[in-house]
């Protein structure tokens, strides 16, 4: 199925498929995301219960049509599992992040977000030998010189993460939809498995600016969100996304909870695409950060802390166990 081609699908001549690929559709993948009224536009002379007969042919393909429950497992593919390259955040993860879901870090600024992907990346592009990743940086955070240093703590060849790591460095918010939008074809030729962006609000909060501009960011953000939990789903791979966050305006009497104090940017539209959101925070030690599931639809509320080092984020020594 990793090889299907248009071809391949019942309804695709060889005309329909170069007129999709010349519109950068280039994987069935693709064309099973793209609505009725793009391919109506892309395809103007077929007629539309051609091209919907096409398009349902595609999803029976790649197993997003009707599927007798007991053999989805048979059908669909397996989770894979991306270590944090921390122990106990991988433990309250239930064994790390997962693949065909948005993973969510938030935090404020020095909380550890972007350690945590940097050290994403450099473990599982070190150990996942057969996988590339690809790195959206909106912030100008992938500094090449900490991701040798996290690499080469851990025993690991900076040069092997830099071979299989697509960096993308964003100028806005229309670059940053236009390379996600052209990702599929990249995605499927070099087998992207990990996706992380640092950050997913950065360039929709500099230039979507007062509550008159909400509703067209949140609309782009929603665009972008639903574009990137497609393709975890149809290419089974992990999608991780640092986010800011924002005094809680709410939030009127005092609690012992510092992450009510806060709240993660985006609104509802990144809290119901997001899978696992983890809040991150300072703790009282100036390496110590303190990890908490504050959203999950199958893991519990819980937290953890670690440190960051020269390797990363890592697991405190025993005698550092209290933030």
């Amino acid at each position: 199925m990793d090889d299907l081609k248009f071809e391949d699908i019942k309804g695709i001549t060889p005309s329909i498929a170069s007129k999709l690929r010349k519109n950068n559709i280039t994987t069935v993948e693709k064309l099973a995301m793209a609505s009725i009224e793009e391919l109506k536009e892309i395809l103007k002379g077929t007629p539309e219960n051609k091209i919907r007969e096409m398009q349902i042919e595609v999803w029976k393909a790649l197993g997003y049509w009707y599927i007798p429950a007991n053999m989805i497992s048979q059908v669909g593919k397996q989770p894979i599992v991306f270590s944090t390259g921390c122990k106990a955040l991988n433990e309250i993860l239930e064994g790390g992040i997962r693949s065909r879901i948005l993973t969510e870090f938030c935090g404020e600024y020095g909380a550890g977000k972007t350690e945590s992907l940097l050290t994403i990346l450099v473990e599982n592009m070190a150990k996942k030998t057969d996988y590339t990743a690809i790195f959206y940086d909106s912030e100008e955070t992938f500094n090449e010189q900490r991701v040798a240093q996290i690499a080469k703590a851990r025993g690991y060849d900076p040069e092997e993460i830099f071979r299989k790591t697509l960096l993308l460095r964003v100028w806005n918010t229309q670059h940053f939809i236009e390379a996600i939008k052209q990702a599929d074809g990249i995605i499927k030729e070099r087998n992207v498995k990990l996706i992380l962006i640092d950050s997913i609000i950065a360039t929709l909060r500099s230039e979507y600016i007062g509550r008159e501009t909400l509703a067209a960011r949140q609309h782009l953000l929603n665009k972008m969100l639903r574009m990137l939990l497609n393709y975890a789903k149809a290419f089974n791979l992990a999608v991780v996304m640092t986010n800011q966050v924002s005094d809680n305006p709410q939030q009127v009497y005092y609690t012992q909870d510092p992450t009510t104090e806060k709240k993660p940017t985006g609104g509802n539209i990144l809290a119901h695409n997001a899978e696992t959101r983890i809040f991150l925070r300072k703790a009282a030690k100036p390496t110590v950060r303190i990890a908490r599931i504050i959203d999950s639809s199958w893991l519990p509320p819980r937290e953890c802390v670690f440190q960051i080092t020269e390797a990363g984020i890592t697991d405190l020594e025993e005698s550092q166990a209290q933030p």
